[in-house]
């Protein structure tokens, strides 16, 4: 039988990083090790496949445990919430956390592995404050870690705290800036507006963590996802696509891969394959984002009552499917994008800020107040929201619409002009429209 080893507060904090972070290797590989000497690809372990077998095996641990073993939980623990990573059910989140809680009830003091796992459950319950309040006595215990600060550093870019993540990062030793650091260093700069740099070190990562033969096949493929967002915030489409499609080469079905393969197909009106994607990624998980697309390409295709049917199965996913919040930021999208409940998707967003004051909620508040009439409240949010001149077209387009509202022509221009050359089909419907006002205000 496998012997299982017990989870390290270093391999937890990648698992923490994977969680927080709001990862087409092969086309870009073999020149990127060229010239960085980046190690090659490892062949891909379909552990997932043992996930059932692994859980089975720590419950029926547990069940056996004495009263001070505190090991069975613990793993236990980490079992539920990689299933969580692969399957989305909240369920095992909230099952990670009675684990992790019993392995800390059985050995209180000095159980870092253990409140590792409590913080990496809370983060995913978007409970950032109590999983940063767990980390700092992790810290305290465990003073001479330079992972502490990555991980402090994490919880620091949730909350909107940019000053405080960028001296943790700072902090951390050159000799121990590994893929953790670097993953997190490159969130960091994507927010503060250096798109292309974020984009090179979180490339040198996946290269890194992908050549890791026994790393789980879901944490390797979320650099492929990572890789995919960001290559789509930088306008490279095709790149994205194959990022996405190797994702889920390495970890088939793997519902944010296809979820991110549908944005960019909705952008770019390949309706039948946004359809297709969104369609099998909501029937993974069922986030709003997701079925928001699988709406909109039934729309774009004339299936009217599907799409019908779509939407109303978003407000269940909020009344029933939402009860711990962790949906809250794609509901107000949602609902705000397609001017629909707009005083809900308002208040949403209101109660999204409580949990984390990061520029996208701000973002999130601007566009959900402006479609609910609240013109200068959005106007206050927008600004906090390109503080940091973060290069991201959606963000940009917001911006713009809010500066027109309020007369400011060269404002409006500037912002619409910013959203287009990050990428000109950044959307399904504004990246048309920013077209269109961009023509206006020029003529």
């Amino acid at each position: 039988m496998k012997i299982f080893r017990s989870f390290t507060t270093r391999t937890a904090l990648l698992a923490l990083i994977a969680i927080a972070l709001w990862p087409g290797y092969v086309h870009r590989s073999t020149d990127a090790a060229r010239a960085s000497a980046l190690p090659t690809m490892a062949p891909v372990t379909p552990d997932y496949e043992q996930r059932d077998r692994l859980v089975t095996f720590w419950e029926e641990a547990m069940a056996q445990r004495l009263g001070h073993d505190m090991l069975s939980p613990r793993e236990l623990a980490e079992q539920y919430l990689q299933r969580y990573r692969e399957r989305g059910d909240v369920g095992d989140v909230l099952r990670a956390e009675h684990a992790a809680e019993m392995s800390l009830r059985a050995l209180p003091r000095g159980n870092l592995a253990a409140e590792v796992e409590l913080a990496s459950v809370l983060l995913t319950l978007h409970r950032f404050h109590d999983a940063l309040a767990v980390t700092r006595d992790v810290e305290r215990w465990d003073s001479g870690d330079d992972t502490m600060y990555v991980r402090e550093a994490t919880l620091d870019l949730e909350i909107g705290d940019y000053t405080r993540a960028r001296t943790k990062l700072d902090a951390v030793r050159e000799s121990d800036r590994n893929d953790g650091w670097r993953v997190v260093e490159s969130r960091y700069l994507e927010l503060t507006g250096h798109l292309a740099q974020a984009r090179e070190l979180l490339a040198v990562a996946t290269a890194y963590q992908n050549a890791v033969f026994d790393a789980p096949a879901q944490q390797r493929a979320w650099y492929f996802f990572r890789e995919g967002e960001m290559a789509f915030e930088a306008g490279d489409n095709d790149g994205a696509v194959a990022d996405e499609t190797q994702a889920l080469a390495v970890f088939p079905s793997y519902a944010d891969a296809l979820r991110i393969r549908a944005r960019i197909e909705c952008s770019l009106h390949r309706w039948d394959a946004c359809l297709q994607d969104a369609t099998a990624s909501a029937n993974e998980v069922p986030y709003p984002e997701t079925l928001g697309y699988e709406a909109d390409a039934e729309r774009a295709l004339g299936q009217l009552d599907a799409a019908a049917q779509t939407a109303d199965l978003i407000v269940t996913v909020e009344k029933v499917g939402n009860a711990q919040h962790i949906s809250d930021r794609l509901l107000a999208i949602y609902y705000s994008e397609h001017r629909t409940r707009t005083a809900d998707a308002y208040a949403i967003a209101r109660r999204e800020l409580t949990a984390r004051d990061d520029i996208f909620t701000e973002d999130t508040l601007a566009w959900a107040a402006a479609m609910d009439g609240r013109w200068g409240e959005a106007r206050v949010a927008i600004r906090k929201a390109l503080r940091l001149g973060t290069e991201n077209a959606l963000l940009q387009y917001h911006a713009g619409a809010i500066a027109l509202h309020f007369g400011d022509r060269a404002e409006a221009a500037r912002r619409f002009q910013a959203a287009l050359a990050l990428n000109p089909s950044f959307h399904p419907f504004y990246a048309d429209d920013a077209r269109a006002q961009l023509a206006k205000l020029r003529s």
